[in-house]
């Protein structure tokens, strides 16, 4: 009796545990997605500025580490990337940042990109001549903040498993203590008694 206690114990906790962790990983997700497209939309204008008053060569000594930098005709057509070969690059004025950055002067999505093989964050600026600044970075994957957290989930995880073991342990004990140290030989000794 007392193992099926402590079983139903320990199956509670974990399972309080898990959907615990997984609602924390899913509400730091969205804020981390959240603060990556505000970085994004930063950099954009940055970057927007800068080509405006500099024109190509402002990307020559730029530090574009974890960005991709696109620059885009007003008809589309791709001027410069820092990441793939221009030549063979399709036009790009159905893009949904695109198309937004040039009716509002803004634009931003998310998708898949074809060109690097994973999901992409995009922000878009419109410069005074009528072309496009695109920025772009990879959309932080729930796995990477998962490893980015490895360290203290692992330990919250290990603490958390031997609680829930030690409490179980001691519950299904406390429970089942009174039932064990009942006498079954002589109970007419229990008549009478006050119940609780």
């Amino acid at each position: 009796m007392s193992s099926k206690i402590f079983k139903g114990i320990w199956i509670v906790a974990l399972s309080v545990f898990l959907a615990s962790f997984v609602f924390i990983m899913c509400i730091s997700y969205n804020y981390f997605t959240e603060l990556q497209k505000s970085r994004l939309k930063n950099e954009a204008e940055l970057a927007a500025q800068g080509a405006a008053n500099s024109g190509i060569n402002y990307f020559d000594d730029l530090n574009t580490e974890g960005y991709r930098i696109t620059w885009i005709g007003a008809d589309g057509s791709v001027l410069y990337d820092n990441e793939a070969d221009t030549a063979g690059m399709e036009n790009h004025i159905e893009r949904e940042e695109v198309r937004k950055a040039l009716t509002e002067g803004y634009g931003e999505s998310a998708r898949y990109s074809d060109t690097l093989s994973d999901k992409q964050l995009y922000a878009a600026k419109r410069l005074p001549d009528g072309a496009v600044v695109r920025l772009s970075i990879v959309q932080a994957t729930v796995w990477s903040l998962i490893l980015g957290f490895a360290q203290p989930v692992c330990i919250v995880i290990l603490i958390a498993l031997v609680l829930t073991f030690v409490l179980a342990s001691n519950i299904s004990r406390d429970i089942v203590k009174p039932i064990n140290e009942i006498d079954l030989d002589r109970p007419e000794q229990y008549y009478g008694e006050k119940k609780l």
